[in-house]
């Protein structure tokens, strides 16, 4: 494993003492959307200067890690912190027994508690959400890489947890106390509450230390609690019941499942066993999340060891113990067992059937375990085409974080927190706080490539679990099958791309290329923005593709534009009918040849209404007034290019054919609605009023579209020259460079690890004129603050989110208006990238 960063905070030596805050540990949680949320502890003070502890539970982007977002505060303390699958939903679970469900908004920092429960008294020993009965795998067994997605990924038969009367997927959660209850919540779709119901795991309540839940495929929620001497272990069932008033309750049904005591030695329950000693379970953890048959324990075994003949013989008799601190993975399996055990059990005797946990392996450390960490899946099993490793992690009291092979239970490699120091007037600091450091809490990505690692000390590391040297040949098609995954399946590819070598993402995005295209239309246009945007983020790592970056993102941007304009249904659409839209027609008319023949942009509308209802062409004014910065944007950009052109006949937008044809259709469809709505068309500077340049743009756009690949022959390059007398084009402003983790991986010798401190981040600047040398002869400086997304200019003190993986920026209003466009990239940014407000001066941490 290896230390890829490291964030800490900012600590004065008047400051050192407040350490003592973190005495009682932290939490810390990660998203399928690579978004961590974690605890820090502060110190309020009053008039009379005296500090009450505060705990906040606060969010940030793995890609920022210096940039946190507090999204609670309260005296009391946090002990869980749990994602949803989608990432959308936050449990915040305080010692005090309320719980508190965030739902997430348009910004990473726009979390609302959308519903409470106050389990008053209960500690909770585990909380999670219900299954929705959603699960997408990779295909097992022999697959090509070149294979398509229908081939490599298939959705495994799993229930949901609790559903309604039509069989849908209900949405809740459930927590399991240490007083022997399993507590559930239920929230019906229209996001109310529902139900709320308490039920005792067994005959009569006991008293638990340690518990875990799986959610197995069935629908069934497993348990596994400890209770000394004995892991007792249930299964229960929720169902959705009809009460008087006509309102829905849940009904919660739970069986004894098979328990086990980790202190028996062997796995013959009836045979003769020895007693380990005095066992004490400090973590029990399902090694899987959907897999209930694999539980992981962590235990310390006080074993009593026998005297020696020469102790006896001098009269010391009594026997001393030694500590042993163990990690052992059970597996529930079936098992035959002979009917009576005092009889000789005969060859031909079939027995009882049952089942019971069988430890696999054990893994021995020095040091008491603190906490497990387990991915939620494993993505790559050994029958797949390139298998990785199940690493598993557990943390020590010595401050040291171990990988370890799930299957095989051997330790693979190990980290410690202690080695991480400060630099400079820090150091001292550093040093002395070091020495009291230890790891808290631990969580694995969805890849499980990586962990995130919260200490005593509030940091934050991000540590790789796998190197690709080790894995050799075969990582390469591991990270296709990966990315590909992320790709149809919504996760985030971030901690993807810091561990894919900068050598190999020329190969990985043409073999990611060759595979999509091979795809069925329908498929590719419902994934095409998306890839793009992949292509885009892994371009960028490398300095040398920063040109196919910037055509790459164009292309997205460009594509998502087509997308939208091609969804807009006439006003004379009753029912939203593909029959009634006429994008089909528009898009077969424009890749004709007899459309690439008429030059004169007129005449080519004229033509395609001859053979279309005109009164299908007509759309709401209102959606027409909320596209004009779209179709600024796609003519400045095919202004912008031209005039490139004319200077560079070499210029390489200008020999992407998707990118010309793209533009074609934008302005082409703009003209159409033009003739609808005049107030629809693109504002540009012009030298002369005698000439229509819109029509000019498409004229020559079309010449192109014909041209290309070919070379471009010098009467084009002379009617662009002659553009340029005709309009004035301003520079656009068409790289926009990466920023936190990513950027600084990019760089020429990046530090190795990363070293960040909470609150002290760079804001990324928004004059995106100095962010790229100019390119065009006699072109306009571009005007500072531009969104380049919604192709909207920001004034000075206009409220605006930046984008934590590049150095966009949008207003702050998006989301609230009407328009499709906004309401689409409201969330995430082209880069993948989440919105965030800019950061602020941090309060005094402790």
């Amino acid at each position: 494993m290896d230390l890829l960063y490291t964030v800490s905070e900012k600590r004065s030596p008047d400051d050192a003492y407040l350490n003592s805050l973190y005495n009682d540990g932290g939490v810390c949680a990660v998203s399928s959307k690579s978004v961590v949320a974690f605890t820090r502890m502060t110190a309020r003070q009053d008039s009379y200067r005296h500090r009450t502890p505060v705990c906040s539970v606060c969010v940030m982007d793995l890609n920022c890690p210096n940039e946190p977002h507090a999204i609670l505060e309260s005296v009391s303390k946090v002990v869980w912190l749990v994602f949803s699958s989608e990432g959308s939903q936050l449990l915040v679970t305080l010692n005090s027994g309320r719980v508190h469900l965030f739902t997430k908004g348009a910004a990473i920092h726009d979390w609302t508690a959308t519903h409470s429960c106050n389990w008053d008294g209960e500690d909770i020993l585990h909380i999670n959400f219900f299954h929705g009965g959603i699960r997408t795998s990779l295909q097992s067994g022999d697959v090509k890489v070149q294979a398509p997605y229908m081939e490599k990924f298939t959705a495994l038969p799993h229930k949901p947890s609790l559903v309604d009367y039509s069989q849908c997927a209900m949405n809740g959660f459930f927590a399991i106390s240490a007083s022997g209850l399993l507590l559930v919540y239920v929230v019906n779709h229209e996001g109310s509450f529902l139900a709320e119901k308490k039920v005792v795991l067994g005959q009569t309540r006991d008293n638990f230390t340690v518990a875990a839940a799986a959610l197995a495929p069935s629908g069934h929620i497993h348990i596994a609690t400890w209770k000394p001497e004995m892991i007792k272990c249930w299964r229960a069932e929720l169902k959705l019941v009809d009460v008087d008033g006509g309102k829905g309750d849940v009904k919660v049904t739970i069986q004894a499942a098979q328990s086990f005591c980790p202190s028996r030695s062997g796995s013959n329950w009836h045979a003769s066993q020895k007693n380990e000693g005095v066992v004490q379970v400090w973590c029990l953890r399902y090694a899987q999340l959907e897999d209930p048959n694999s539980l992981l324990v962590a235990l310390t075994l006080d074993k009593p060891t026998q005297p020696s003949p020469s102790q006896q013989s001098s009269g010391g008799g009594q026997s001393s113990g030694s500590v042993v601190h163990v990690v052992r993975r059970y597996q529930l399996q079936d098992q035959l067992r002979p009917l009576l055990k005092v009889f000789k059990a005969k060859s031909d005797s079939t027995g009882i059937a049952t089942k019971e946990w069988v430890c696999e392996g054990e893994w021995v450390c020095n040091s008491a375990v603190v906490t497990l960490g387990s991915p939620s899946r494993h993505l790559l099993p050994s029958p797949s085409p390139a298998p990785l490793p199940f690493i598993i992690t557990a943390a020590t009291a010595d401050a040291a974080i171990y990988a370890i092979n799930r299957d095989t239970m051997q330790q693979l490699s190990s980290h410690s927190v202690l080695s991480v120091r400060g630099s400079g007037e820090e150091a001292g600091v550093s040093k002395r706080i070091g020495g009291a450091r230890r790891v808290v809490s631990l969580c694995h990505t969805w890849t499980g490539l990586s962990l995130v690692a919260m200490d005593s000390t509030g940091s934050i590391h991000f540590i790789t679990l796998v190197r690709p040297a080790d894995i050799g040949p075969q990582w390469a098609i591991s990270l296709i099958l990966l990315l590909e995954f992320a790709l149809v399946s919504g996760q985030d590819w971030w901690d993807l791309l810091v561990m894919t070598p900068n050598s190999s993402i020329p190969t990985l995005t043409d073999h990611l290329t060759d595979t999509f295209v091979q795809h069925s239309a329908p498929l590719t246009q419902h994934l095409h923005t998306r890839f793009l945007v992949l292509k885009t983020s892994m371009l960028r790592l490398l300095g040398s593709q920063q040109q196919k970056a910037i055509e790459s993102r164009l292309q997205a941007q460009l594509t998502a534009t087509q997308q939208l304009f091609r969804s807009i249904r006439p006003v004379t659409c009753d029912v939203a009918t593909a029959d009634k839209n006429i994008s089909a027609a528009i898009q077969s008319y424009l890749e004709s040849r007899s459309s690439l023949e008429i030059l004169d942009l007129e005449k080519s509308v004229d033509h395609l209404c001859s053979s279309v209802n005109i009164k299908d062409c007509q759309v709401d004014p209102g959606q027409l007034q909320n596209l004009q910065p779209l179709i600024q944007f796609a003519t400045d950009l095919a202004l912008f290019i031209l005039f490139m052109l004319a200077q560079n006949s070499k210029f390489e937008l200008a020999r992407d054919p998707k990118i010309v044809q793209s533009l074609r259709e934008l302005v082409f469809v703009a003209r159409l609605w033009h003739r609808q709505n005049k107030l629809v068309q693109p504002q540009m500077l012009h030298k002369t009023h005698s000439v229509d340049v819109w029509a000019q743009i498409y004229k020559l756009l079309t010449r192109l579209a014909l041209t290309l690949p070919a070379e471009p022959d010098s009467s084009l390059i002379d009617e662009c020259v002659l553009l340029e007398t005709q309009v004035v084009c301003r520079e656009l402003p068409l790289h926009v460079p990466s920023r936190g983790v990513l950027a600084d991986l990019t760089a020429s010798s990046p530090p190795t690890p990363l070293q960040y401190e909470f609150g002290q981040s760079d804001i990324p600047s928004v004059n995106n004129g100095g962010v790229q040398p100019r390119i065009l002869e006699g072109a306009l400086p571009p005007v500072p603050t531009l969104d380049p997304l919604h192709y909207h200019y920001l004034a000075a003190q206009e409220p605006r989110f930046i984008c934590t993986r590049c150095c966009s920026v949008r207003a702050s209003w998006w989301g609230d208006s009407e328009s499709v466009w906004d309401h689409h990239w409201a969330s995430n940014c082209i880069c993948s990238g989440h919105w965030a407000k800019p950061p602020i001066s941090p309060s005094k941490p402790a």
